[in-house]
């Protein structure tokens, strides 16, 4: 058949779309495709500023992550960092719908979910129907504000990482440990405890946890003893001393330093705070 260009196939279709204000506030789409490719397919660049997400309906597509190389299968989603070098290609063929995007804080974003779950999302009929949706509104030049397409854009981002964080209920260790740590966050509790309860070594539990929740044990457990401080500082008339005990703290300075660094203010300014 036929090629656009080398590897792309006559009947694959490209189209672009242009922000024209607004580009640190909202997220925005730079071009979208409904691609064809056969084996000579191949893309190498040193720089593109975007993050491209490609889901992939047939085929198979090949992608380089530090040297390694990554392949997509059909019903499979890349998201790939193209604000540093990058290459893809694909080893036979493949027919794939896919979108570059930008705006924002679209590289924390994108960092936070590659560094968490990997560039390769499994299969999810709503990311599927969510970059489809963007494409069409692209392809027929719909009339939509940037407000709107910046949702758009967002709600599929919230999708990439909700494919994976979804799994969390299914893997039974993290599960089981953080059940663990919300019944005994008052104890004295460490990270050995929690791994000899999971039967893990620290370190492979530590690294299982951080890969799925997105945060390490010591801040998850640090997370539930200021929130649980919180409710009893607005609900009770406990003193600092008693809270900082019930909520696992070692003695009121720890406590009072902790609230301090991650909250802002002092544990008896937000006890006064009026809500």
């Amino acid at each position: 058949m036929e090629e656009l260009q080398k590897g792309i196939l006559r009947k694959s279709k490209m189209f672009f779309y242009s922000n024209t204000q607004n580009k640190d506030i909202f997220f925005y789409p730079l071009s979208a495709g409904h691609f064809y490719c056969s084996s000579d397919y191949k893309v190498e660049r040193n720089r593109f500023d975007s993050i491209l997400i490609t889901h992939i309906i047939r085929g198979s597509f090949s992608f380089l992550v530090n040297g390694k190389e990554l392949t997509l299968k059909s019903g499979e989603t890349a998201v790939i960092d193209c604000f540093n070098p990058h290459t893809y290609y694909t080893n036979d063929s493949f027919e794939a719908y896919w979108i570059h995007i930008n705006g924002s804080n679209i590289k924390e974003l994108f960092t936070e979910l590659i560094s968490r779950f990997g560039n390769i999302i499994g299969f999810d009929s709503e990311i599927e129907k969510q970059i489809k949706d963007i494409y069409n509104l692209i392809k027929n030049n719909e009339s939509i504000s940037e407000s709107n397409m910046s949702s758009k854009i967002y709600r599929l981002i919230i999708s990439l990482f909700n494919v994976n964080e979804n799994k969390i209920c299914s893997n039974t260790v993290v599960q089981t440990a953080i059940n663990f740590i919300q019944q005994n966050y008052q104890n004295k509790l460490t990270i050995d405890d929690i791994s000899k309860y999971i039967n893990m070594s620290p370190s492979q539990f530590s690294r299982q946890f951080k890969k799925q929740t997105g945060k390490s044990p010591y801040d998850y457990l640090l997370g539930i003893r200021l929130t649980k401080a919180k409710e009893l500082l607005k609900n009770t008339s406990l003193p600092i001393s008693e809270i900082s005990y019930q909520t696992g703290f070692a003695n009121e300075s720890n406590f009072i330093y902790f609230f301090k660094r991650h909250e802002g203010i002092s544990p008896l300014k937000f006890r006064n705070i009026l809500f």
